[in-house]
């Protein structure tokens, strides 16, 4: 049966003149994987025996067929094995996800040596349902080369537009762990149509004559392997199929990552992008913050230099009316040549021209101090005498304000230690300091003094000493105290119990900054609710 060519009829053996035999006998020996049949149509001597050495003979050359078989097999299995682990390095070794073009292209090659029937295309395809959306990597022979390299390439498709691309999605959506999918006629011509349209590499790949293909396709967590070929797979080429689902899921994993990666960074740049411009407009605020912080702090010097400035133009003014008075008289007395009187008048204007000079040099200082002041200056330190910088701007604030409130009075105390040395500073930005503190405790007087019993004298206290290692400037006041819930704030930027509009919040700020970035030094604060404020200002010299 198994060879019906061979098979004699029974006429034929008549037609030959044979004859068959009347009787048989059929001689059965085991050997371990089953047994052998010798047929003889007469009796054997011996048959037993030799029969069974026959099969000894042959059991020995089964086993060594077993042998070879598993050999074989393990040798399948290990160029299998080292296939995909040429597909796994490929796949952990993407730095970029565009890569996985290239785990496509190491995928088609090791398939095609593995021997799947006549592969054609072997494809990923990663399906995303909540996003509506499937990109394809595939690999392809070029045949219109003589090499026939390799080609790879990537596209997003829309699996409703094509017949084929609707089976997969019924796949997708089924239960099923493989598929097959055969292309025939006008389902395979738009099929091919769609795909060159979407990848300039298959973009005339079949010329006229586009061949029958079946799609076979073996899930994995996020879409599907895929392997074009002209038939149907066997089983080993369906679990070859399997196994590269399996490993592919490793660099859908790596390639996932890599997205992400991508995306973060990209969020990343963005939200950096919008850090540097906040910052940048922050900077603006604040540096238009300071420069409001300076011209308040210019405005309370510039209304105390007018009362001061005030005096010596008084002055210079006053004695050159009466200057000219005794000059007028002096020509009389000249002409009456009492040369006496003409002396004694020459003497007195005199006087009053040194007093002149004397007033107008210290308006011209007042002045000096302002563009000092109100100028940025270049940062460098000179020595100063700091009594007499305490001593003008205590005058300056409290003329300041005066003058933007008639009704505002207060005490001022002065205790300047005397040969105090002098300390390098930078004397504008000390100014701004003492200016910021005065200003404060005038403020903080005046306030509890509205709302306060009678009998109550609103007293600011200026003091200097020397210290162990510099000076000390003490400014304090009698005033209604910091509160212990903001004595730790009031040094931060920003910060201010003053209403909305009436301050910056930057005054403490940039005054503990001058102090302690600018000169090295320290700006502390001790102060009771009820009774009182005192800065302290320490300077190294």
């Amino acid at each position: 049966k198994s060879f019906p060519d061979l098979q004699p009829t029974f006429e034929e053996i008549e037609r030959l003149g044979l004859e068959l035999p009347t009787y048989q006998i059929n001689h059965l020996c085991k050997f371990s994987h089953g047994f052998l049949l010798f047929i003889t149509y007469e009796q054997v001597p011996d048959a037993h025996d030799i029969f069974k050495r026959f099969t000894a003979v042959f059991e020995q050359t089964y086993t060594r067929f077993l042998d070879l078989k598993n050999m074989e097999a393990q040798a399948r299995e290990s160029k299998i094995e080292t296939a995909l682990e040429r597909v796994r390095a490929r796949a952990l070794a993407m730095q970029e996800p565009e890569e996985l073009k290239d785990v496509s292209r190491v995928m088609r090659q090791e398939m095609g040596l593995l021997g799947v029937e006549e592969l054609e295309t072997s494809s990923i395809y990663i399906h995303d349902p909540e996003a509506g959306k499937t990109e394809c990597w595939y690999a392809i022979k070029d045949i219109r080369e003589a090499e026939k390299v390799t080609v790879a390439d990537h596209f997003e498709l829309d699996l409703k537009e094509t017949w084929v691309g609707r089976e997969m999605l019924k796949f997708y959506g089924s239960g099923e762990d493989q598929v097959s999918i055969v292309m025939k006629g006008a389902q395979r011509k738009e099929w091919i149509d769609y795909c060159e349209a979407h990848s300039k590499a298959l973009q005339g790949y079949y010329g006229e004559v586009i061949p029958e293909r079946t799609y076979h396709l073996y899930k994995f967590s996020h879409g599907a392997i895929g392997a074009a070929t002209p038939g149907e797979l066997s089983e080993e080429s369906w679990s070859l199929l399997k196994r590269a689902a399996s490993v592919f899921s490793l660099a859908y994993s790596r390639f996932r990552d890599l997205t992400q990666a991508r995306i973060d960074l990209q969020r990343l740049k963005e939200e950096k992008k919008r850090a540097e411009d906040a910052l940048k407009e922050l900077q603006l605020t604040q540096q238009q913050l300071v420069h409001a912080e300076k011209m308040a702090s210019l405005g309370e010097l510039t209304a105390g230099i007018a009362h001061e400035i005030q005096n010596p133009l008084n002055f210079v003014n006053n004695f050159s009316d009466v200057s000219r008075e005794l000059l007028e008289e002096l020509l009389e007395e000249m002409k009456k040549g009492d040369a006496e009187e003409v002396e004694a008048i020459t003497r007195d204007v005199i006087q009053n021209l040194e007093k002149i000079v004397h007033h107008g040099k210290r308006a011209d200082s007042i002045v000096k101090g302002m563009l000092q002041h109100s100028r940025s200056g270049d940062g460098k330190k000179e020595p100063a005498d700091l009594n007499a910088l305490a001593d003008e701007y205590l005058r300056l604030a409290y003329h300041g304000l005066r003058a933007k409130d008639k009704s505002f009075n207060a005490t001022m105390e002065t205790n300047f230690e005397s040969n105090l040395p002098e300390v390098n500073i930078v004397p504008q930005d000390i100014g701004r300091v003492l200016l910021n503190l005065i200003t404060n405790a005038f403020h903080a007087v005046n306030e509890r003094k509205s709302s306060s019993q009678e009998g109550y004298l609103p007293t600011v206290w200026v003091q200097t000493r020397k210290t162990e290692n510099g000076v000390e400037i003490s400014v304090r006041d009698n005033g209604g105290g910091i509160p212990e819930s903001i004595r730790d704030k009031i040094f931060q930027p920003f910060f201010t119990t003053k209403p909305t509009g009436e301050g910056t919040g930057l005054g403490l700020s940039m005054s503990y900054d001058i102090v302690t970035k600018g000169h090295g030094g320290q700006l502390t604060v001790k102060s009771k609710t009820g009774e009182g404020t005192e800065f302290l200002i320490t300077l190294s010299v």
